[in-house]
């Protein structure tokens, strides 16, 4: 019984260090990583049904896809990758450990095929100082024996064992990785927050729709759009000037630019859209051929005339489609009933613009006020991906530019003053340019 459960271990062991599984789980995570990068991710749910349609909107939100680096069943399988890459890291490990630590005065008198012969006029002892010599410049430390029966020198230099751990520092380095991902995943978070010029919020929405609170405040002081000179309608910069509050007390200011965030208390804040909020939107509304105006409110449901819900998702003072539109835009939230999922609806002011959907809304008049959204994340794993990836980088340069290399030297003597000399050479990677070393040494011996 004893034996069946070891076998059955043993077999166990091999499956998480076959090379087969770490290709396998590769390709997976590499395949649900394109996924994550087709399909929008931390989208509102009615934008998948949408997009999607019913069928495969509600298969994308069943199985996580959505929100996909996030789901349990991705850090399974990364938690599978790791597994495998330690348990393949402690299979190989003392097959490494006794090749470095293999004694020099073993390797000494291991017998190899030379890949150079040469002979020399000039004594045994001479060529061999002169080896050992030119064998300590190219490979450092020299081993040196003599061969009782031929009274041969025999010499023996290595270099680059250490470069044996490359690899290992590169598996070490995805475990690193995994972990800056999995803290990330667990303690860190990521949401938006539209804040009013002037208005001062002390929370924030994430992405899975709930509440936050930042354990401070923000302040949005200045919001700013700057057009170019020759192209009125053309934005040349987005800008935001804001202050954190620290207990209702000024604790920093920032200025904030597209691709230029600022940070506060290891919160990244980046500058993601500036608009007009509407504080009051009227609209005319229509269903089944009737049309009334409704004002709605920005970001809050108001209900219907007739049944159901809109709110305003975003709002924009103008865009400019050349010749199709030029105007107000919002963007609405539309919900039919209590049972059923929101759809989003374009809405524009006029008649113009063609229209898709359940109802259609037209933009009256706006009452707004300048505001900027922005994007917020924490992620404390982030140092863990950064020291990561330099050790990857670390390991793949020691991995791919770097050899164990070994060289014999073998000095046989054939009278008083000639000799031949046999040079052996070997290396786990670059096997040519260690031959060639071979034969650059043959050469300043001659």
């Amino acid at each position: 019984m004893k034996g069946k459960n070891s076998s059955a271990m043993q077999k166990f062991w091999n499956f998480l260090a076959s090379v087969k599984l770490s290709f396998f789980l590769l390709l997976i995570l590499a395949a649900m990583s394109i996924l994550g990068t087709v399909i929008p991710q931390n989208e509102h749910a009615s934008v998948y049904i949408n997009h999607f349609g019913q069928a495969h909107g509600g298969f994308i939100l069943a199985l996580g896809l959505d929100d996909m680096y996030h789901t349990s069943w991705f850090l399974t399988l990364m938690a599978a990758l790791g597994a495998n890459l330690v348990v393949c890291s402690l299979d190989r490990l003392p097959k490494t450990l006794k090749i470095i630590k293999k004694d020099p005065n073993e390797e000494i008198n291991r017998k190899r095929k030379a890949d150079e012969t040469l002979s020399i006029e000039a004594g045994a002892q001479e060529t061999a100082e002169k080896a050992a010599a030119l064998l300590k410049v190219k490979l450092g430390k020299v081993f040196q024996n003599t061969r009782p029966e031929d009274q041969a020198r025999l010499l023996f230099a290595q270099k680059g064992a250490w470069s044996r751990f490359g690899v290992y520092g590169v598996h070490f380095s995805i475990l690193i990785i995994f972990a800056g991902a999995v803290v990330g995943s667990i303690w860190g978070f990521s949401g938006r927050v539209n804040i009013s010029q002037g208005a001062t919020v002390s929370s924030i929405s994430l992405n899975n729709g709930k509440p936050h609170k930042l354990g401070f405040s923000v302040r949005l002081d200045k919001t700013q759009t700057t057009y170019y000179q020759k192209h009125k309608n053309m934005p040349s910069e987005y800008r935001s000037d804001v202050t954190f509050l620290k207990k209702d007390q000024e604790a920093a200011n920032a200025v904030l630019r597209v691709n230029h965030p600022a940070e506060f208390e290891g919160i990244v804040f980046y500058l993601s859209t500036i608009g007009e909020s509407p504080q009051k939107l009227l609209v005319k509304f229509t269903r089944d051929g009737k049309t009334q105006e409704v004002s709605l409110l920005h970001r809050r449901w108001t209900d219907l005339p007739g049944g159901g819900k809109a709110g305003v998702m975003e709002f924009r003072k103008h865009i400019h489609m050349g010749k199709m539109y030029s105007g107000p835009f919002a963007r609405i939230a539309y919900l039919p009933g209590n049972n059923e999922k929101p759809v989003v609806l374009p809405a524009f002011k006029g008649k113009g613009m063609p229209s898709k959907g359940p109802v259609e809304f037209d933009i009256v008049e706006a009452k707004t006020a300048p505001y900027s959204g922005f994007s917020v994340k924490y992620d404390p794993g982030v140092w863990f991906i950064w020291v990561g990836c330099t050790l990857m980088v670390l390991g793949f340069f020691v991995t791919f530019y770097s050899s164990h290399k070994k060289m014999w030297i073998r000095v046989i003597p054939k009278g008083d003053d000639s000799c031949r000399v046999e040079i052996c050479a070997s290396a786990n990677k670059n096997k040519i340019g260690v031959k060639r070393l071979a034969q650059k040494l043959a050469q300043a011996l001659k």
